[in-house]
């Protein structure tokens, strides 16, 4: 219930609701949001697979791992960014902030439910844009938390989570190299 108090403090005065739930970061409530994440994802993509429940079950535990994971690398890369700007933070703060935004990713959930229940809309040619929708709402409750929070700015908000593509960019950037190195030695 303390979850449900938090929402309706936040719909309130977001300002308020957000220090006092980064004045002891909780990794519990944490882990709610990246479980209705993992949720989220779960059912989105497989709806109409036909898959059996400990099959789901199973990818669900894979992807929480995967969300929880995530969670860690963009709190750290975050925080790298915002200690930078000589902002103190916190990556458990930062953590738990960004579990706080899976919830947003529950969109999904309803999103396959439509699908579900009416498979003429042809839902899986809007699919992209449902999961670009959810990105761009996670993104804007993330700038705008950070920005209420640290009392930074839009754009160093933006940047600070921006910031967190590097890592990405880097492992695609090694793997398009070893790629291409492989197809040289190859051939």
């Amino acid at each position: 219930m303390h979850l449900l108090k938090l929402y309706f403090d936040y719909m309130r005065e977001p300002e308020k609701a957000l220090q006092s739930f980064l004045q002891q970061p909780s990794f519990t409530q944490a882990c709610a949001g990246y479980f209705v994440a993992a949720l989220g994802w779960v059912l989105f993509f497989n709806t109409a697979s036909g898959g059996t429940f400990p099959v789901l079950l199973l990818k669900l535990f894979f992807v929480f791992l995967a969300e929880l994971t995530v969670g860690f690398v963009l709190a750290a890369f975050c925080g790298l960014f915002l200690d930078f700007l000589r902002i103190e933070t916190s990556p458990a703060k930062l953590f738990a902030l960004i579990g706080s935004s899976g919830i947003i990713k529950g969109l999904l959930i309803a999103f396959a439910l439509i699908a579900a229940a009416v498979p003429e809309a042809r839902l899986k040619v809007l699919a992209p844009f449902a999961l670009l929708l959810v990105f761009l709402l996670q993104l804007g409750y993330l700038v705008r938390s950070l920005k209420r929070v640290y009392g930074v700015s839009y754009w160093k908000a933006l940047g600070a989570w921006l910031f967190t593509g590097v890592p990405v960019l880097a492992v695609f950037g090694l793997l398009a190299v070893f790629t291409v190195w492989g197809i040289i030695l190859v051939f």
